[in-house]
């Protein structure tokens, strides 16, 4: 998973939760700061009845507005508490119910006691509530694809340094000796990670170069000891006045010498390799060279008595160089030679394209 999905799907549903849970909890205050100002106005309404009945000992007319209405009603058995209170109520202006606030409390005039009860409209504070939640929906919904668009397009730009510093090290091989190509950028923390790529791609050069060199240089360097050492073993080993313990080192330090012969041909031959000196293709027989190889192990396929089963296709072609295609292909004629078993079997199946 790439880092930016991996960002994004944390990112963008924390952004989502806490941007719902903000427009809810700003939905509930705001509702609360309007209805508790629409009590307020209602206390204001309650106060002028009490100074009216106080001033002219007498209740105020009932009067019924559009957007206010208050009731008096004579209190026959239990005695009114004091409350605020949202109710539905059937509008003949409008033809529906609307939401209308309410304050209800008792007044004595003249030693008899009355209901008061004092509505206003609700709706413009419904309303007005509807509008703002809208409001936030649409901001939280504006925000969110702002969101989208900074993930996708910007956040894409400004890791493409990154990117490039990853196709780059990807494609990277000492081998070829070449430099790597990284971007400029003006983010620190990128351009801290390519000085770094640089400085290590610098040191693995140099470090691969000397080894080369070194592996080189050896190389060609033990072929001579080597061949002395071989040449003055064969020497020894025609001379008659030898016992048979001496003959025995000398036949040891031999095939010691005969393994440390390859393990430097194998050196050699990888130098080669580095150096690009196989890098010529050309068309080849890959059946011609199979069955010369197994003629040239004739004496120790029927020492074994290995049963060799051939179905190749003369008609199939490979294009590789040639002396990597022999090594190749005697490799494997000679591990399937070397490690067998008395009496076994080795089938060899060539085709157009394996």
């Amino acid at each position: 998973m790439k880092l930016l999905t991996r960002y994004n799907r944390v990112n963008i549903p924390a952004t989502i939760l806490v941007l719902l849970i903000s427009g809810l909890c700003y939905y509930y205050i705001l509702s609360y700061e309007l209805i508790n100002q629409l009590d307020n106005d209602l206390k204001v309404e309650e106060q002028e009845i009490l100074d009216h009945v106080n001033t002219n000992k007498e209740l105020p007319n009932p009067s019924s507005y559009k957007d206010q209405e208050v009731i008096f009603t004579p209190v026959i058995g239990t005695p009114v508490k004091r409350k605020f209170s949202s109710v539905k109520m059937y509008s003949r202006d409008e033809h529906e119910y609307e939401t209308r606030r309410q304050i209800e409390f008792s007044i004595v005039v003249n030693g008899r006691e009355y209901k008061t009860t004092i509505r206003k409209s609700q709706e413009e504070t419904d309303d007005l509530i509807q509008l703002m939640l809208m409001i936030t929906i649409s901001i939280i919904l504006v925000l969110l694809l702002v969101l989208f668009i900074i993930n996708r397009f910007i956040l894409n730009k400004l890791w493409k340094p990154f990117n490039t510093t990853l196709s780059e090290l990807q494609q990277f091989n000492l081998s070829l000796g070449k430099r790597l190509n990284l971007d400029k950028t003006n983010i620190t923390e990128f351009a801290d990670l390519n000085n770094a790529v640089r400085v290590m791609s610098n040191r693995a050069g140099l470090e691969y170069e000397t080894l080369k060199s070194f592996t080189e240089n050896a190389s060609h360097e033990l072929q001579t000891p080597l061949a002395i050492i071989r040449s003055k073993l064969e020497l020894l080993m025609q001379s008659e006045n030898l016992e048979e313990e001496q003959t025995e080192y000398i036949q040891a330090v031999y095939e010691a010498c005969n393994r440390l012969s390859k393990l430097n041909q194998s050196l050699l031959l990888l130098t080669k390799i580095d150096n690009n000196q196989f890098a010529g293709k050309e068309e080849l027989w890959p059946d011609l060279i199979i069955t010369r190889l197994l003629n040239n192990y004739e004496e120790l396929i029927l020492a074994k008595q290995i049963t060799v089963t051939r179905k190749m296709d003369s008609n199939s072609r490979i294009y590789m160089n040639d002396a990597m295609a022999e090594i190749l292909l005697s490799n494997l004629v000679t591990n399937a030679i070397r490690h067998n078993i008395e009496r076994g079997s080795i089938k060899i199946s060539l085709e157009a394209n394996q």
